[in-house]
């Protein structure tokens, strides 16, 4: 599960992508780089896994 938020560029970053855009015809979106994922022990995941079960939540671990 990945929760992307859109990318808070700069403005010469903006305008670099809008000419992408007029050149290829599409509308891009950028966003923001996704963390990767934090590998967990099974203990670790078990916490996760009642820690979800008792909130109903759904947690996803990343590296700090």
């Amino acid at each position: 599960m990945e929760c992307a938020r859109p990318a808070k560029l700069a403005k010469a970053a903006v305008k670099e992508i809008q000419g992408l855009e007029e050149k290829l015809g599409v509308t891009l979106i950028a966003y923001e780089k996704i963390p990767a994922y934090k590998k967990m022990t099974a203990a670790g995941v078990a916490k996760l896994k009642a820690a979800e079960k008792e909130t109903g939540a759904i947690l996803v671990a990343y590296e700090a």
